[in-house]
């Protein structure tokens, strides 16, 4: 299993004000299969757990609660927490040219599709509009083998507000996520924080398992399976044990 530590700035924009709101700490567990695949004989298959906690800016403290500004209450925060996110990773051929130990890649996906809260009048104040317009951008560096020292892989993510943020249909506002991940060698190199919620509400995720059935989680799909735990203040992560 490769375990994943990442850390996050999330920044929320309206118009021209950009203003940083939450640190994020997280990790991303992942197993990776060769199954036989009828296009290409065999691909790799990757199954992973992945976390993460909203924080303070400063102190990295666990956040539960966020007020959007002084006119607003203040809403339950819900954590990032994919229990499951599984898949195929199709064969690619990467060069790296002579005298170059790796070469590195970036990649940008734009994402536009029907928000999946937008058909259902219960989420209107939870819904940014009616269609989801986001852009992922991933850097990674492909290496020789044996080559050490590698510049960190990062993750970055424009999209619109989450829906515990609850800003009312069709607000403006954007975030911006820009996240540095680092493998680690054990569980016990991650965030101590992190660390000791796992432990304590939602071991699972120290764990990744060798198969599943379970269709991918998203934050979307979470804060529905969640929403009436939300609407009373719960705690986010939700306990899971194993």
């Amino acid at each position: 299993m490769c375990l994943g530590s990442s850390s996050c700035t999330l920044l929320y924009y309206c118009q021209s004000d950009e203003t940083g709101l939450f640190s994020i700490i997280g990790m991303n567990a992942t197993k990776v299969f060769i199954r036989p695949d009828p296009e290409f004989d065999q691909v790799g298959y990757r199954i992973n757990r992945e976390l993460g906690l909203f924080c303070d800016l400063e102190t990295q403290e666990i956040l539960y609660t966020w007020q959007p500004d002084s006119t607003r209450p203040a809403v339950a925060i819900v954590h990032i927490a994919n229990r499951i996110v599984q898949g195929a990773v199709r064969p690619k051929m990467t060069v790296i040219p002579k005298g170059q130990d790796y070469v590195t890649s970036v990649v940008e996906i734009p994402l536009t599709y029907p928000h999946p809260l937008a058909a259902d009048p219960k989420y209107r104040d939870y819904c940014p509009g009616e269609i989801f317009n986001g852009t992922e951008y991933f850097t990674s560096h492909i290496s020789r083998p044996g080559v050490k020292d590698l510049p960190s892989a990062t993750w970055a993510r424009d999209c619109p507000w989450l829906p515990w943020m609850k800003l009312g249909y069709r607000h403006p506002a954007r975030l911006r996520f820009e996240t540095t991940t680092t493998r680690v060698e054990s569980f016990e190199q991650l965030h101590p924080n992190l660390i000791q919620l796992i432990r304590e509400q939602v071991p699972i995720y120290e764990f990744t398992p060798d198969q599943s059935n379970e269709p991918n989680m998203t934050s979307t799909l979470y804060f529905k399976q969640h929403f009436a735990a939300y609407l009373k203040g719960e705690r986010f992560p939700i306990p899971e044990g194993l």
